[in-house]
This record gives C-alpha cells, structure tokens and sequence, in this order.
C-alpha cells in the first residue's frame, strides 16, 4: 500500500503547456524574410524543449527546438538570423518560409505528442495580421486571435489594429475589428 501512496506521490507529467502564441507570417516593414514566431509556456512549471520539434504540415518549416521556456515565459524563434527582431534576442533561429497563403503549425513535444496546433486558413484570415501595416496575429486569453502592434517576448496586446482588415496582400476585411488607439508594443522601423 506504501508503493500506492508513492506513485501517486511523484508527478506522472509537468503542469506546462508550450503554445504558439504569435506569428510574423508576413516579415517586418525591412524585409518580408524577417518572420519569427513566438511560443509561450502558460503552463506552472519550466518546460524542457529538448527533443521538441515545430513543423509546418507543408514541410516547411520544420524546426529541432532545444532550450527552456520557464513558466509564463516566451521564446522566440527568428528565420535566418537574429535581426527579424532587432533589440530582441532570439531563442532559436530556423530557415524555411512561411506561406502568405497560410500554413498549419504543430508544436510536437519529446515524445512526438503534438501540443499546439495553429490553422490559420486560407491567407491567414482564420487568425489575422496584416501584410501593409505588419501587425501580427496574437492570441488572447480565451483562445481567439486578434491583429495588432508587434509584442515579441512580451504580454500580447489586447487592442486590435486600428487598421484592419488587409491580410495577405488582399482586401480582405475583418469586421468585428473596431478602431482603438494602439499604444505600447514594438514596432520595427526602416
């Protein structure tokens, strides 16, 4: 009976969720090849990522992650090098272009268990940003998504683009965006 009260005694897996959490599918206002994509651990505990892996279900890209992400914690991913996000450090640099078209992402943990799925639809319209203005996709704290100023490695804003709509170079229109003044966030300059 005391072999009972033990195993329930050690912790059987982590209290840790890793989702992806924001995304520069359309670059920077410097270049269209400055993405990056942000995770974030909203989970209570340190989270290991060796082993771990984020796919795109196209191919590309396909990404070995390693390193930690401590709770309530980002990571940051940048393609190519580390100045997709200048004055931000990068967690891990990938290669391999996300498409304008839209692409699904999984985060796969050591034991290849996917734990974050990302549809983003057709053009990106299922989660948002913008392709003029490069505001990103950013996901809320109920789970949806909405486009507003770049907030990489940091709290995601809470108020939508003033200038909504434009994704993926169409005219593409997201009604239920209301205009607000953006303040705080990054915003990369050319």
């Amino acid at each position: 009976s005391s072999a009972v009260a033990l195993l329930f005694a050690i912790p059987l897996f982590a209290n840790a969720s890793v989702i992806i959490n924001e995304i520069a599918w359309m670059g920077t206002a410097v270049s269209a090849s400055d993405e990056w994509i942000e995770l974030m651990n909203d989970g209570s505990d340190t989270v290991s990522l060796t082993g771990w892996k984020l796919i795109a279900d196209d191919g590309a890209p396909s990404i070995s992650l390693s390193g930690n992400i401590p709770a309530g914690g980002y990571y940051l991913l940048e393609r190519t090098d580390d100045q997709s996000v200048p004055g931000v450090a990068a967690d891990k640099i990938y290669s391999g272009d996300l498409g304008n078209v839209g692409e699904t992402l999984r985060v796969l943990d050591g034991e290849g268990v996917v734990v974050s799925v990302l549809t983003s639809g057709a053009n990106w319209e299922g989660l948002g940003g913008n392709n003029t203005t490069k505001d990103t996709p950013q996901r809320q704290g109920d789970g949806g998504w909405i486009t507003g100023v770049p907030t990489p490695k940091t709290t995601n804003t809470t108020i939508a683009s003033e200038t909504p709509g434009e994704v993926a170079g169409t005219s593409t229109t997201q009604a239920t965006l209301k205009k607000k003044v953006v303040t705080g966030g990054y915003k990369q300059v050319v």
